[in-house]
């Protein structure tokens, strides 16, 4: 299914590629509705300032390849989200017979300094537990809401498994298995919130599905 407006051509601002990209999107459904809503806030709020008065016939290597690269000035990850979702709207306009190439195709690679992964010692894993202790138990702070005691079972289940918040939110009794010789948790599931949704459990993880020792 193609979508509404297959009209574009060259001469066409850049936006109007952007709306057709959206539609085509949502016409074919094959990615999560997260990963959708994700790509049209990164296309809204990161590319327009330098693309949205231009033409598609105006959109070449040079300007893609400056336009990365400032963003890669203020971080590489506004840089990569950047690059991800121009290089997939122009690549539709080539799909579809708008333009002949995707500038973006040679645009130059994006390059990270090397970044050592942060770790919390044990003596700052002690702190956060004495700090959750504390607040559990009302001392020294004015929370809004009482504390449920779950925050603690939560964290100590985040340490032991290195899962997400979310994937520890959604696990059901039925994930957690004490009775094999090495105990384990299965992440098959994650806690999903949208905004203007109801916060909802998703069936699967952010990435495959996987047991995990506690």
């Amino acid at each position: 299914m193609q979508p509404t407006n297959s009209f574009l051509t060259p001469d066409n601002p850049f936006t109007e590629l952007v709306t057709y990209w959206l539609d085509d999107i949502d016409a074919e459904g094959r990615i999560s509705k997260t990963t959708r809503n994700l790509y049209e806030r990164n296309m809204r709020t990161l590319v327009p300032p330098v693309f949205q008065y231009l033409t598609l016939r105006e959109i070449g290597v040079v300007r893609c390849d400056q336009f990365i690269k400032q963003m890669a000035k203020l971080s590489y990850n506004r840089a990569k989200q950047s690059r991800v979702v121009l290089r997939l709207a122009l690549e539709l306009a080539v799909r579809h017979e708008i333009l002949p190439t995707n500038p973006m195709d040679h645009v130059a690679r994006l390059h990270r300094e090397p970044h050592i992964p942060d770790a919390l010692t044990a003596v700052e894993v002690n702190k956060i537990r004495i700090a959750i202790a504390r607040w559990e138990a009302g001392v020294g702070y004015v929370s809004r809401s009482r504390p449920d005691g779950q925050l603690g079972s939560i964290v100590e289940v985040m340490l032991g498994t290195s899962a997400r918040i979310g994937e520890v939110l959604a696990i059901r009794r039925l994930d957690v298995d004490v009775t094999s010789a090495v105990p384990c948790i299965r992440l098959a599931g994650t806690i999903v919130s949208r905004k203007g949704e109801p916060t909802f459990r998703q069936d699967h993880p952010k990435t495959a599905r996987r047991a995990t020792p506690p």
